[in-house]
């Protein structure tokens, strides 16, 4: 099968930024404000987010099931009418934690399952089977220059109006075009549920003979491998800072002395990295091998939680969270590449699905920890240097394990 019909990327893009980034991103900005408001404590902050990610990893499988069974449409439809009665009741109603985690956690969890993870991924890598670095790449810059724009809509209006709702009110509009967007351009293919954008039937599996480097493997073979874990751990260790930066980067900034819209740009400052993340990811990828373009996204998470350790003034500032937003975006990118690169279409989402879960579910505890900490000791340095020195740790760890047989290299990109 030939590569085509990139327009099929900007569909992905919308989806995968509203069902991903607007809950995650635009959810900090909201979630601090709402916090502050209530006079709500950085643990709640941590469960919210805890919550979020452990409700997706539950529902991924249901999902799936959902997809493949109903349609892709019914499923994202599914996803984001959550996120429009999440957004609408935490505007309207919500007043604790135990409420926001519901309408929240678990309402956005339920579009973040619903509404792409698994699905936009796999169906990027079917359609472009002898650039998927690339098409990768391009997905997720798409998606974080979206997800820029949404954000600064969101924290300057909640610096215009006062109000935190506006946020939500974000939330609900962006459900609804969603929705709209569905029922106007996703069609679901006759025999193959589970990708939006119409691939014929049958060309889901067809690859170039050899292209992985290691065909052929069982979904259990390829389990079985440590390159696998060292996979799965970089998603975590990346998820893991990210989740942090998520729930508590905007409390921490606080406490370092920034004004509230200065730390809320940061969020936005974050999503232009991103962009450049997963665009030099795909640069890079073909000229110093991918397993290395992923050990320099790791290292570049540890350097920005390094700067945001010592973060005072405009220009700290500016640099973490460009820094965070290269190695989260590369990491994004880097990850699911790594898995369609040694592994073939056979296993891809099965693999994938079982990183995701792992990923979601174990990062899901590091904003609680931090928060706790943070509530008992008053500081977040001690989680802050030990996710920077994790990073480093799994960047050397992969660089090992990716070393790659010379008889069954794959061919570059």
């Amino acid at each position: 099968m030939k590569d085509r019909n990139w327009g099929i990327v900007v569909v992905y893009a919308v989806f995968m930024c509203i069902s991903m980034a607007l809950p995650i991103f635009g959810g900090s900005v909201v979630n601090t404000a709402m916090a502050r408001a209530f006079g709500w404590d950085s643990t709640s902050l941590g469960l919210l987010v805890a919550a979020n990610m452990a409700t997706t990893a539950l529902l991924l499988p249901f999902a799936a099931k959902t997809a493949q069974a109903l349609g892709v449409r019914v499923s994202m439809i599914i996803g984001f009418g959550a996120m429009g009665v999440g957004a609408m009741a935490l505007s309207l109603f919500v007043t604790r934690p135990e409420q926001a985690i519901v309408a929240y956690g678990v309402a956005m969890g339920v579009t973040s399952a619903f509404s792409g993870v698994v699905p936009c991924q796999i169906g990027v890598v079917a359609w472009f089977p002898n650039r998927k670095t690339l098409a990768l790449s391009v997905l997720y810059a798409l998606v974080g220059t979206l997800a820029f724009a949404l954000i600064a809509l969101i924290s300057g209006g909640i610096a215009r109006t006062g109000d935190w709702r506006f946020g939500w009110y974000v939330f609900v509009a962006a459900a609804a075009l969603a929705v709209l967007l569905l029922l106007a351009f996703v069609r679901n293919p006759d025999g193959d549920a589970s990708c939006a954008g119409g691939l014929p039937p049958g060309e889901l599996e067809s690859k170039p003979e050899g292209f992985a480097t290691y065909p052929g493997m069982s979904f259990r073979q390829a389990a079985a491998m440590p390159l696998f874990w060292m996979i799965v751990l970089s998603m975590i260790v990346i998820t893991s800072g990210s989740v942090f930066l998520a729930a508590h980067a905007q409390v921490f900034l606080l406490y370092r002395g920034y004004a509230p819209p200065l730390a809320a740009s940061s969020m936005s400052v974050m999503q232009i990295g991103m962009v450049a993340g997963n665009l030099g990811l795909g640069f890079l990828a073909p000229r110093i091998e991918l397993r290395r373009a992923m050990a320099l996204a790791l290292v570049a998470c540890a350097t920005a939680f390094a700067l945001l350790s010592h973060a005072s003034g405009a220009a700290p500032l500016i640099a973490f969270a460009v820094a965070a937003g290269v190695g989260y975006g590369a990491g994004q990118v880097g990850s699911m590449a790594l898995i369609a690169h040694y592994w073939d279409q056979k296993v891809f989402p099965m693999l994938t699905a079982t990183a995701l879960i792992l990923q979601t579910v174990i990062s899901a505890f590091i904003p609680i920890a931090a928060g706790a900490y943070y509530d008992t000791h008053g500081s977040y340095l001690p989680p802050i240097y030990a996710i920077m020195g994790t990073n480093l740790l799994i960047a050397c760890a992969i660089l090992i394990a990716g070393r790659e047989p010379t008889a069954r290299l794959a061919p570059a990109e």
